[in-house]
């Protein structure tokens, strides 16, 4: 087993046995990890961080194989950032929490990307910063989506190839846009202004950063977010824990 050493991102943990815990990382440098740290829940070993939810970490962590999967052995977690600002706010805390849900479900095993490590990070201090919890989530879900190959289409109908129609639909199963010609009858179309779809292209091309100041109306918000959360919960295998209590406590 070789050593290896790495910023992380905590996505979740399970105690196991009386002192050990599982966790699943997200590693600046090899994608999401398994992990197993030994010990972490007796207060005599002595780590430098308690496992919390997106915390910022730097881990060292052996590889090893075994029944088919990789578990790697956690040997050190020291906390390099636990964004306190997030926590002291319920519903920062929450959207912090549905961020970190989305990466852990969408991401698979072992896929490095410090893009998305970045894109995680930067938002993450995005939400820490005082902006809309709600717009930082629309910016967050956007850049993943296209990170991980899920863009949708919002510049041509995904039927004819019409360059920007107008009116636009945006239909779920196709995957973005519409004509009036083309698209389907169902109840998952949503007519869709040229406003949101402008908003949605500056977000793509952007950086995190460079968004931090960035508005939209009530409209292209409320219409956005409706997009968004359908095109989004489309490609999950069910509703997220998450985006429940999100929407118990009226935050979503």
């Amino acid at each position: 087993m070789s050593a290896t050493k790495t910023q992380a991102f905590v996505l979740r943990t399970q105690d196991y046995r009386d002192t050990s815990a599982l966790a699943n990382f997200y590693t600046r440098d090899h994608g999401k990890i398994h992990g197993i740290i030994k010990g972490i829940r007796d207060t005599r070993y002595r780590f430098g961080s308690t496992l919390e939810p997106f915390s910022l970490n730097e881990i060292l962590f052996y590889r090893r194989r075994r029944g088919g999967g990789d578990l790697h052995q956690v040997t050190q977690v020291d906390a390099l950032d636990l964004f306190p600002r997030i926590r002291e706010d319920l519903e920062r805390l929450s959207y912090a929490s549905y961020f970190t849900e989305l990466l852990d479900t969408l991401v698979e095993g072992e896929s490095p990307s410090t893009e998305v490590f970045d894109l995680f990070k930067g938002s993450l201090f995005f939400l820490a910063s005082g902006a809309s919890p709600r717009r930082s989530a629309r910016i967050f879900e956007l850049k993943l989506l296209d990170l991980l190959g899920f863009m949708p289409e919002i510049k041509a109908c995904v039927g004819c190839r019409a360059e920007n129609p107008d009116p636009a639909y945006f239909h779920i199963a196709s995957g973005g846009i519409c004509c009036k010609n083309c698209v389907p009858d169902s109840s998952s179309r949503m007519p869709v202004s040229r406003g949101t779809l402008n908003f949605l292209e500056h977000v793509r091309r952007s950086n995190v950063q460079a968004l931090y100041n960035v508005k939209v109306s009530q409209e292209v918000g409320e219409e956005l977010e409706k997009v968004l959360r359908r095109f989004v919960d489309f490609h999950l295998p069910g509703k997220l824990k998450s985006v429940v209590f999100l929407e118990e406590m009226g935050f979503n």
